[in-house]
C-alpha cells in the first residue's frame, strides 16, 4: 500500500514538473512585446514618469506613445519650419516643448519613429550620432509633449523620463 501511494506521488510530482515546463515553454515561444535585451541591436530604453512633489513617487511605467527619433541638425531650422513655431536654440529649452509634430514630418527630417509599449520599452536602431527625440505620450503623430538632445551608439540602453520637469532621455548609468 505504501509502495502505490509512493509511485503515485512520485507519477504526480512528475506530471507537474511536465505541466511547468510545457507552460514555461509555451511563454517563452509566444514572446513578449518588450524589446529584445541590450546588445541585441539598438538601443533598449524604458519610459517612466517622474513627479518634482516630495514624497510622491513617480510612475514606474510610462506605457503607449512614442518617440521622434530625428538628426539633431533638424533643430537648426528645418523642425520648426515644419512645426510653425519659433525657434528654440537651447536644447535645455525643448523639455517642455509642445508642437504638433506628424510621421510625415519626422521622415521628411530624416528621422525615424518609435513605438512605445504598454509596459514603457521602446528599442531605439538609428545610426550612432547626436539626434533630438520628442516624446508623444499618447498617440504617435499627435502633439509632442518634450524634446530632448542625446547621442545614441549602436547599441546599449537608455533611460527616458516624463513629468513636471518635462521630457529627458539619455544613456543609462
Amino acid at each position: 500500500m505504501k509502495r502505490l501511494a509512493r509511485v503515485r506521488a512520485s507519477r504526480q510530482c512528475l506530471a507537474s514538473i511536465a505541466l511547468s515546463s510545457l507552460a514555461m515553454g509555451l511563454l517563452a515561444a509566444c514572446g513578449s512585446d518588450a524589446p529584445d535585451p541590450a546588445g541585441s541591436g539598438g538601443m533598449v530604453g524604458h519610459m517612466s514618469g517622474t513627479s518634482d512633489v516630495e514624497g510622491q513617487p513617480g510612475d514606474p511605467s510610462v506605457g503607449g506613445g512614442g518617440l521622434a527619433v530625428m538628426p539633431v541638425a533638424a533643430m537648426d531650422g528645418p523642425f520648426w519650419d515644419r512645426t510653425d513655431q519659433e525657434q528654440v536654440a537651447d536644447p535645455r529649452g525643448w523639455a517642455h516643448l509642445v508642437v504638433s509634430l506628424s510621421e510625415a514630418h519626422v521622415d521628411q527630417l530624416d528621422g525615424t519613429v518609435v513605438a512605445i509599449d504598454d509596459e514603457g520599452d521602446f528599442r531605439v536602431e538609428v545610426p550612432q550620432g547626436a539626434y533630438a527625440v520628442c516624446y508623444w505620450p499618447s498617440e504617435i503623430g499627435a502633439r509632442v509633449t518634450g524634446c530632448d538632445a542625446v547621442d545614441l551608439s549602436a547599441e546599449g540602453e537608455l533611460e527616458s523620463s516624463w513629468g513636471e520637469g518635462g521630457f529627458h532621455i539619455g544613456a543609462a548609468e
